[in-house]
């Protein structure tokens, strides 16, 4: 076993994407209304389960339309010093919480991150 992560020790290198790539990230009227004064529009969705709920929508790989490229082929958050408060505390959601991987698939294992379907067929084909 490797060192274990800890909020104090940590360091997201911000290039890989990962949590980006594979969470749905939800957020509230509070950072739904920061992100729009920075001139965002139509970021977000609503929960078909929960109309009080809202997330950050997907682009067509299913990732976080925040997530963008470099050309350097690192990845980076557009709105990184206004991401939503769930992004900022990633991967440590609890108070004294101790991980030994950053990755979703890795703090998640049970999870299956797949992309959403493209097209209304495909959703039915799966």
């Amino acid at each position: 076993m490797g060192k274990l992560l800890t909020a104090e020790n940590f360091k997201c290198d911000r290039h890989c994407g990962e949590c980006c790539k594979k969470m749905l990230v939800q957020v509230n009227k509070e950072e739904i209304n920061r992100i729009e004064k920075l001139g965002h529009k139509d970021f977000i969705f609503e929960d078909h389960f929960n109309e009080s709920r809202f997330f950050l929508k997907k682009d067509e790989k299913g990732w976080c339309i925040f997530l963008k490229k470099e050309k350097d082929g690192k990845y980076a958050c557009s709105i990184y010093k206004n991401r939503p408060k769930i992004c900022q505390q990633y991967p440590f959601f609890n108070k004294g919480e101790k991980v030994e991987s950053c990755l979703p698939e890795d703090l998640y294992p049970n999870v299956f991150f797949k992309f959403p379907a493209k097209t209304r067929q495909e959703a039915i084909n799966f």
